[in-house]
């Protein structure tokens, strides 16, 4: 069918008049949102809000830093002979226990002289026990004027001799027994080797090094502090220890040594703590470490998120008690965290009501509608 200019005419006048009256339609329901808006901000209708009582809580005044782990004995075992390795019984990353034995040396040029010295030991001893005897008969013969001095003397110089031969040959096959023992290389702490220096065949003199062991129960923390806190740190004080090594294990220490210079490059103040492995921690590990220096009994403490931002600082927005519940902000100054609240130093008494989740949206005197309260 085909429509004539008129008809096409008036069809198209009515779409617009339609819409017209939608575009108004949707003045109109925008307008009567901003009047709602208006009425919430003003307080004439209430805000949903939870709240709490302002309580009292011990708070802790904390210092937190990064550092690591190192062993407090970490020995480079030196030869203390010239003597060539013949046998190697550890390798790096063994564990080795105080005594056990770590290097052999050659020891044929030492036990030669250690032999060498028993034989000598034994003819003065057999050399002495005669003269001893001579010396005794001279002097009977010499009371009886049967003796002449000179050969009662000679004897007498001889015994000397010879127990004076005696004692070098004593301190000959110490010293013998000394370098077999120092031969024999053995671990001064209970840990793991580190590192093996030599191998079989390789002669050493003394000095040079053999291995490296590290004690693993003997360990140190050391933890770098601001050089703002110096003032703060003190010998004695609490540490909790924790490391990525052993998920969730924390070790309570106390700081053993301050480091008298502050670092040239990271200006932190190094504090020391001494403590044992408490079962999988290694030395060069990173450490957490949580300093107490300081516990306030009885603090005035609310929840954090009853803390908010405004022009005037950190406020608080305390509920009034009357008919129509409506919130009055209050200034405060704050002071440390902890466990989801947060240390209120002067503003708020304990026992008054702040709110918690909804104080982001309020003002001064604004409505409320207590929706529930926080325990």
């Amino acid at each position: 069918m085909r429509l004539t200019r008129k008809q096409v005419s008036l069809s198209f006048g009515y779409g617009r008049y339609l819409v017209v009256i939608l575009f108004a339609a949707l003045l109109s329901a925008c307008g009567g949102g901003d009047a709602q808006s208006e009425d919430l901000v003003g307080g004439k209708r209430p805000v949903f809000v939870t709240v709490a009582q302002v309580t009292t809580e011990d708070v802790e005044v904390k210092l937190y830093s990064i550092g690591r782990l190192v062993s407090q004995n970490t020995p480079t075992l030196a030869a203390e002979i010239n003597a060539r390795v013949i046998e190697s019984l550890v390798d790096a990353g063994e564990t080795v226990s105080k005594g056990q034995e770590l290097i052999l040396l050659d020891t044929t040029n030492t036990e030669l002289i250690r032999r060498e010295a028993l034989a000598d030991i034994q003819r003065l001893k057999v050399s002495i026990a005669n003269e001893e005897r001579r010396v005794a008969r001279y002097r009977d013969l010499k009371t009886k004027d049967m003796m002449p001095q000179e050969r009662l003397d000679d004897a007498e110089a001889k015994l000397a001799v010879d127990r004076a031969t005696l004692t070098a040959a004593l301190a000959r096959l110490a010293i013998a027994e000394d370098r077999l023992a120092k031969a024999r290389l053995t671990s001064p702490v209970n840990g793991v080797v580190e590192k093996r220096h030599v191998s079989i065949g390789d002669y050493v003199k003394s000095g040079g090094p053999l291995v490296t062991v590290t004690d693993t129960h003997a360990l140190r923390a050391e933890l770098p502090f601001p050089e703002t806190v110096g003032s703060q740190l003190l010998i004695g004080q609490q540490l909790f220890i924790e490391s990525p090594v052993a998920p969730g294990l924390v070790v309570e220490a106390k700081v053993s040594h301050i480091k008298p210079q502050v670092g040239s490059m990271s200006r932190a103040l190094m504090v020391i703590a001494d403590l044992e492995n408490p079962g999988k921690w290694r030395p060069e590990a990173t450490v957490e470490a949580t300093a107490v220096i300081e516990r306030r009994p009885g603090s005035v403490v609310v929840p954090v998120m009853s803390v908010v931002k405004r022009p005037a600082g950190d406020v608080v927005f305390i509920l009034t008690n009357t008919d129509e519940p409506r919130v009055r902000q209050q200034p405060v100054r704050l002071g440390q965290r902890q466990n989801g609240s947060i240390e209120i130093l002067s503003g708020v008494v304990v026992g008054s009501t702040v709110v918690v989740e909804g104080a982001h949206y309020l003002s001064d005197g604004a409505l409320v509608t207590v929706r529930e309260s926080q325990p």
